[in-house]
């Protein structure tokens, strides 16, 4: 080895060194600075989105209710509840898993969506929803999600939807199986361009798989109660399960619960029985439900509601036919805090 090699290896050598020093003192200080900064809070989107739920108590025709509503400021339309039959026994892939929305006919569905896409609104299939849940897990329980997702795709591209939104709620019955559900329902309908969200809750998230949760394009939290609880709801999702910020949407109720029986009431109702019931959030002692106490987000709670949720992915409204007229729209308190 000549002494001008050894010079030269030398002299590597040090300058190799003398990066890897360069660069163990900028990690050190880059993992000072951001130990002393509080982690950045991710801007809110430009644009919140505003996710209405229209489901058709019996009776109602939906095609005849979407002429009458404002969609102006609306985004994205969750059209419940579409849910295959009820299996006669054990379900089978020649069970029948045609999907439909109860009470409505094709042609409704069909004006429904025409009328949303005419407005600018992306509308979404809704799928399950509280005892209409057991519909879609009686397949996907019995390993027949492949069929399932396949039927409910057909549905889908049939009537011109923009995604399918899933509304799972038995805690029981949210495991693999479900997992397994989602993750065939997002790799179909994104494939063709089409979004998947869910309606999801603080005391449902423990059963979900992680897997599970973050596969949806945007989630719709369940909270329906006081501001507090909004607040710890969407810093759980933020926070804990690391959702980003801009796919959180609050949900806010158009509706009030009774908490002796659960018995449910349409903000139009309570505000019908008491004209003054827009000023607070609980109401009781009068002639409605032999003066039963309800709960529910008046016009002030909803304006609060409403900044928070700008704050994250906008606001979801369950559900919108619940709504009073003016002056004392909800609808009218989220647009013009939103």
């Amino acid at each position: 080895m000549t002494l001008r090699f050894c010079l030269r290896r030398l002299q590597c050598s040090r300058l190799q060194d003398a990066g890897v020093a360069l660069l163990l003192a900028i990690s050190t200080i880059a993992a000072a600075c951001a130990q002393d900064q509080a982690a950045p809070v991710p801007a809110a989107p430009s644009t919140p989105r505003l996710v209405v739920y229209l489901f058709a108590p019996k009776g109602v025709n939906l095609a005849d209710s979407i002429k009458t509503l404002d969609l102006s400021r609306m985004t994205d339309l969750n059209l419940a509840f579409g849910d295959p039959p009820k299996c006669d026994g054990t379900c089978t892939a020649q069970s029948d898993m045609a999907f439909s929305v109860k009470g409505q006919s094709d042609a409704d569905i069909d004006a429904v969506v025409a009328v949303s896409h005419a407005a600018g609104v992306k509308v979404f299939l809704s799928v399950g929803g509280g005892g209409g849940d057991q519909m879609i897990i009686q397949f996907y329980n019995a390993g027949l999600s492949a069929p399932l997702v396949a039927s409910l795709d057909r549905y889908i591209r049939a009537h011109h939807f923009d995604g399918v939104d899933v509304d799972i709620e038995d805690p029981a019955n949210m495991g693999q199986p479900y997992a397994s559900f989602v993750s065939l329902l997002t790799l179909n309908l994104h494939a063709e361009g089409k979004l998947v969200t869910a309606a999801v809750a603080k005391y449902l998230q423990a059963s979900m798989p992680s897997s599970a949760l973050h596969q949806f394009d945007f989630i719709n939290v369940m909270n329906y109660s006081s501001y507090t609880n909004a607040v710890t709801a969407l810093q759980f999702y933020a926070q804990e399960e690391n959702i980003p910020r801009d796919k959180i949407v609050l949900g806010v109720p158009f509706f009030a619960s009774n908490a002796l029986d659960s018995k449910e009431e349409t903000y139009n109702t309570i505000l019908a029985a008491y004209p003054n019931a827009w000023k607070v959030n609980l109401v009781g002692g009068g002639a409605l439900d032999d003066g039963q106490g309800f709960f529910y987000v008046g016009e002030d709670t909803m304006a609060q509601e409403t900044q928070l949720g700008k704050q994250y992915g906008g606001i979801m409204i369950w559900q919108l036919l619940g709504d009073a007229p003016a002056p004392h729209s909800l609808l009218k308190v989220i647009e013009k805090n939103l």
